[in-house]
């Protein structure tokens, strides 16, 4: 009796099992589809993914199939994934060994070979007896039986995934840095899971005899938890194939995905087979109960895992934790326009509240310049704003007195900072430290003249805040607009460093797109655009897409330099007729000045600019040359797929 409720258990927690194995596999293809897809190892990880998703469908099936001979379609069914795997498996090791500049044993050849076999093995199971035949349900269990050449698939499976696991070996081996070796031992050590997941052991050995059903279901459900596990370490160590993002970014967005997509989904999977058919909980119905259940579960585990996010830091970015803190306080904390404008409406709901007053505004200048107010926030129906000049030397006047040390905070400021005009008190918003005008706060006087004591310490004590908040907005834009002056470098640096393709750490280091003054080296390369000694000694002929065109001009470096050069000068072109537009200036530039050859002024004079104007375009236009070479050359380092 005991052994049958045994049984019982470990069967329904084999079909757990693997309905999270096959959310779990879905979930990963998904994921690394959509995030490595333009990697050859991506879309061979993809391909292996969707042939184990396959078979864990048609074991899903199987076990929930009205009828016995229902399950016999899903068997079969099973096969389409079940004949691939092996391919699968060479095709993804393969990647991963000329990801490092490996070559396997027959190269592309003995993987579309594998593929072929797979195929042939897919129509004899499904048209014929020779690879397996209608099994039996016993037991619980269904499974189909071997046919007289089901030996020579195992052998197939067997030889293709020591192949693979020989590949991976070879490309650890050769791994040029340690983080790619320590992925690729986590992938070697978890490269069985697809293998012992999808492989029909049943076929082999058959159905248990009661004696044994118990011990095969504990071993099978212990199993499907290995490989669960080892299919989630796997796409981890896959998921930095392909990505420009640093590895501390891959990692949080894999750990985040799982945790609230296949962990969540499990989880509520798990909610859903623990509650049996025909169950009243609470005197509702199962279905009824099962709505509230699962929703108060994804709810629950979404809470859980936003609370938790310090000790999966803790455990995930040890060595990078404070900073990792760091810049997600900052994203917190960082205000966009809209955030600072509705602190600056607050200042002025709150003014005007403690004011007595039907209206206000906030005013701001242009950063260094005493141009034309600009309104920024304001309550209430707001008439004539005092406009500059008018208020220019009043502004300046009150921003040397600050200067001078004629206060330092807003609230000790004297009430002769407020100025009547057009019926506003007004108060001049300075910079905390060098007392420079931000702009003006203004609010409906509702007498004329002065505000009293009490009215004029508000009115400044607001304006300090308001004065605050726009010196932070105009500090945080200095800091944006530096950051996007940074993203292409940042950009080249994180391509180079996620591409694992140059195979050794001296490719790396001796490829010019890799060294600082590579924007410099293009320009010096363009200047001596018609010939020169300085053009055939170039560093970038150094560049493999260089090298790749030598081929297409007679085997003359600097004519290939040349050649690479005018392509990625086209790279720039706009589409549709010449003109002088500003999307065509910097090809213009470049191609007047460069290809052409002509003078700056007459460049100027073509195009309607100042000569300090086209030099400056210039220089943007040669540092987006540089950035296309960059793409040029990663592609050209590329292996193929």
């Amino acid at each position: 009796m005991f052994d049958l409720e045994l049984l019982g258990i470990l069967t329904g927690a084999n079909r757990a099992l693997s309905s999270a194995i096959l959310l779990t596999s879905f979930s990963l293809l998904v994921y690394v589809l959509s995030h490595n897809f333009f990697s050859a190892v991506g879309r061979a990880f993809t391909a292996l993914m969707g042939f184990v998703t396959v078979v864990y469908v048609g074991d899903v099936a199987v076990a929930n199939v009205a009828q016995g001979q229902n399950a016999l379609f899903w068997l079969h069914f099973q096969w389409l994934g079940i004949a691939f795997v092996p391919a699968a498996y060479l095709h993804l090791s393969r990647v991963l060994l000329r990801a490092v500049k490996g070559e396997s044993p027959g190269g592309r050849y003995v993987t579309l070979a594998a593929y072929a076999l797979g195929a042939v093995f897919l129509g004899l199971s499904s048209a014929t007896e020779l690879i397996v035949w209608d099994g039996v349900v016993s037991s619980g269990m269904a499974h189909l039986k071997a046919g007289p050449l089901f030996w020579l698939f195992a052998a197939y499976f067997a030889v293709a995934t020591a192949l693979g696991a020989v590949n991976i070996a070879s490309a650890r081996q050769l791994a040029p840095t340690r983080a790619s070796r320590r992925r690729l031992s986590y992938l070697a050590a978890t490269f069985a899971a697809p293998g012992l997941g999808v492989f029909p052991f049943l076929v082999l050995v058959g159905v248990p005899g009661a004696s044994s059903a118990v011990l095969v279901a504990a071993l099978s459900a212990v199993g499907n938890a290995v490989v669960l596990l080892m299919l989630i370490v796997m796409a981890y160590s896959v998921a930095y194939y392909g990505v420009l993002a640093p590895e501390r970014v891959v990692k949080q967005s894999f750990i985040e995905y799982v945790l609230r997509g296949p962990f969540v989904g499990v989880c509520v999977l798990t909610v859903m087979l623990a509650v049996p058919e025909g169950t009243v909980v609470l005197g509702l119905r199962r279905g009824a109960f099962l709505v509230f259940a699962v929703v108060g579960t994804i709810v629950l585990l979404q809470v859980a895992i936003s609370l938790g996010r310090p000790v999966i830091d803790l455990v995930a970015f040890r060595q990078d934790r404070a900073e990792v803190s760091w810049l997600r306080e900052l994203e917190r904390r960082l205000l966009t326009t809209t955030d600072f404008l509705q602190v600056l409406e607050n200042v002025l709901v709150a003014v005007c509240d403690e004011l007595g007053s039907d209206a206000g505004f906030v005013a701001a200048v242009p950063p260094g310049d005493l141009g034309d107010l600009k309104v920024e926030a304001s309550v209430g129906q707001v008439g004539d704003v005092p406009q500059l000049p008018e208020l220019a030397e009043w502004l300046q006047a009150a921003g040397e007195s600050r200067s001078e040390g004629n206060g330092t905070d807003g609230a000790e400021r004297p009430a002769g900072d407020i100025l009547l005009s057009r019926g506003y008190w007004l108060v001049a918003l300075m910079t905390r430290d060098e007392g420079i005008p931000l702009g003006v706060l203004g609010v409906r006087a509702r007498l004329e003249g002065k505000p009293t004591r009490d009215q004029a310490e508000s009115l400044l004590a607001f304006s300090s805040k308001a004065a605050a908040a726009i010196e932070d907005m105009r500090l945080q834009r200095q800091v944006f607009s530096a950051l996007r002056r940074l993203l292409p470098d940042i950009e080249t640096v994180q391509r180079w460093r996620g591409d694992a393709s140059f195979g050794t750490a001296s490719a790396m280091l001796t490829n010019p797109v890799l060294t600082p003054d590579f924007p410099d080296l293009v320009r010096a390369a363009l200047r001596h655009y018609w010939g020169g000694p300085e053009l055939g000694q170039s560093p970038l002929l150094q560049l493999q897409v260089v090298r790749q065109a030598l081929r297409e001009n007679d085997s003359n470096p600097a004519k290939a330099l040349r050649a690479v050069l005018v392509r990625a000068i086209e790279a720039l072109r706009p589409t549709g007729p010449r003109d002088i537009s500003p999307e065509w200036v910097l090809y213009n530039v470049l191609e007047m000045k460069y290809v052409q050859g002509l003078k700056a002024r007459e460049i100027a004079r073509r195009l309607a600019v100042s000569e300090s104007d086209l030099y400056r375009k210039q220089r943007v236009a040669v540092k987006e040359v540089a950035r296309v070479l960059a793409e040029m050359e990663l592609q050209a380092c590329k292996p193929k797929a």
